[in-house]
């Protein structure tokens, strides 16, 4: 969108606030909008070198109704069991494909989940730090977490075209 049609959005944006189309409020809408397209220009974005893989979609959406569920049952249990096994603990995850879109997805769906949520995420190196409510065996969290980045990489369509894809760490590799 060049930066005329934001113009005439932000402008239209202003008329519609102020309620009136008068000389002054285009004029004063015309002085905000440059301000606002001068200290704020839109950034550059590369066309999306992906597509969003249908069936990738679908695979994501039935994995993430299954955990809902599952999930929601253990909560549940927990919550009306006389005696409590809750043990909690924060996961650190390495997300090996660490796209913006990826990351944000990863994050979003972990909240979603009862008893999950995801505090913090850093991008230098990609990790992901996941808070669980029932964590009582961290390679399966990891495992949970990973299956989730693979379901949602494939139905982000997998890496960009020309992203440099990171090595995977052998065993005994230092």
């Amino acid at each position: 969108m060049n930066l005329a049609i934001r113009a005439i959005w932000l402008l239209a944006f202003w008329l519609l606030a102020w309620g009136e189309a008068s000389v002054a409020n285009v004029l004063s809408g015309l002085a905000l909008a440059t301000a606002l397209l001068f200290a704020f220009p839109p950034r550059r974005r590369s066309p999306p070198a992906r597509r969003i893989s249908i069936w990738g979609t679908i695979r994501l959406i039935g994995y993430v109704l299954a955990q809902l569920v599952t999930s929601n049952l253990l909560v549940a249990r927990e919550i009306l069991s006389p005696r409590s096994r809750v043990r909690t603990g924060v996961l650190a995850y390495e997300v090996e494909h660490p796209t913006d879109e990826a990351l944000t997805l990863i994050a979003n769906v972990i909240a979603l989940s009862p008893g999950t949520m995801a505090v913090e995420i850093t991008r230098d190196p990609a990790v992901i730090y996941a808070h669980f409510l029932l964590l009582d065996d961290i390679d399966d969290a990891r495992r949970t977490i990973a299956r989730l980045e693979r379901l949602v990489v494939a139905a982000l369509g997998g890496p960009r075209a020309g992203e440099p894809e990171r090595p995977v760490p052998t065993e005994g590799a230092t």
